[in-house]
């Protein structure tokens, strides 16, 4: 089940670049994996960003699908968040997925730092 995250009380600084995800294909060497597709067939990326609300900080990674165009040490708004837990070959975690994921104009950050 996916459960969606209220991003309003949180900013998202971007810690790393878009990188188009990999779909896992057995038997061949990870440089030869196709590129995971989402329902549209639209190649997905995934963003590390920095969470930043209530006093902590988080590093996360969120799936988008197509290239989000952010650039590291931008902040950017995240929408439509949601995040699924997983549970694999004895691990588990938790995913977190975006519709989109779009830079903050540098005037709208400088007036809510103010």
């Amino acid at each position: 089940m996916r459960l969606p995250i209220d991003t309003s009380r949180l900013k998202f600084l971007v810690v790393s670049e878009a990188e188009r995800m990999l779909k896992f294909e057995e038997g061949k060497p990870r440089d030869a994996w196709a590129p995971r597709v989402d329902e549209n067939g639209e190649v997905m990326c995934r963003v590390q960003l920095v969470a930043l609300g209530d006093g902590e900080a988080e590093i996360i990674r969120v799936a988008v699908a197509g290239d989000p165009a952010v650039k590291q040490g931008e902040m950017v708004r995240v929408e439509a968040m949601t995040a699924q837990a997983w549970e694999m070959d004895g691990r588990n975690g938790m995913s977190f997925c975006a519709a989109a994921i779009r830079s903050v104009p540098a005037a709208r950050t400088e007036k809510a730092a103010a």
